[in-house]
C-alpha cells in the first residue's frame, strides 16, 4: 500500500498542490497539509468524497499545523477530483466530469499561477 503527501503553497492566494493527480487505488493512502501549516479546506467532488475513508465533510478542513489523512476505498473509475481554498468563497461552483482512475488535484483561480522557476518543486495542478 502506498501512500502520497500533497503539500499545498500559497502563490499569491492561491493554493497550489504540489502534484496534478493521484492515482485511486483501494488501501493506498493520501495525506494533506499546507506547506506554511496555515489551515485551509479542501472541497472534494462528490465521487472523490465516497472513495475515500473516512468521508470528508464538504468543506473538509486541513487543520493548522496538521495533516489531513484519507484511504481510498476503491480503484473503480469515476470523476475524482479537489479543489483547495481558505474560506467558503474558494468552493468551486462545479467539479470537471469525465471517468478515471485519477484524483485530480485542482486550482480555484481562472488561471495558474505564475511558475516560479527551476527551484519550484510545487505542482501547477488543474485551473478551475
Amino acid at each position: 500500500m502506498a501512500n502520497t503527501d500533497v503539500t499545498l503553497k500559497d502563490n499569491k492566494g492561491v493554493l497550489v498542490p504540489s502534484l496534478d493527480s493521484v492515482r485511486v487505488v483501494a488501501g493506498d493512502t493520501i495525506t494533506f497539509s499546507t506547506v506554511d501549516g496555515r489551515a485551509a479546506l479542501a472541497y472534494f467532488s462528490p465521487d472523490a468524497a465516497a472513495g475515500l475513508s473516512p468521508n470528508p465533510a464538504n468543506p473538509c478542513p486541513i487543520a493548522t499545523g496538521a495533516k489531513a489523512h484519507f484511504s481510498f476505498t476503491t480503484s473503480d473509475r469515476g470523476a475524482y477530483s479537489v479543489y483547495f481554498g481558505y474560506g467558503a468563497g474558494d468552493a468551486p461552483d462545479s467539479f470537471p466530469g469525465g471517468h478515471s482512475e485519477i484524483l485530480r488535484l485542482e486550482i480555484n483561480a481562472p488561471e495558474a499561477p505564475p511558475f516560479s522557476g527551476p527551484t519550484d518543486s510545487m505542482g501547477t495542478g488543474h485551473s478551475g
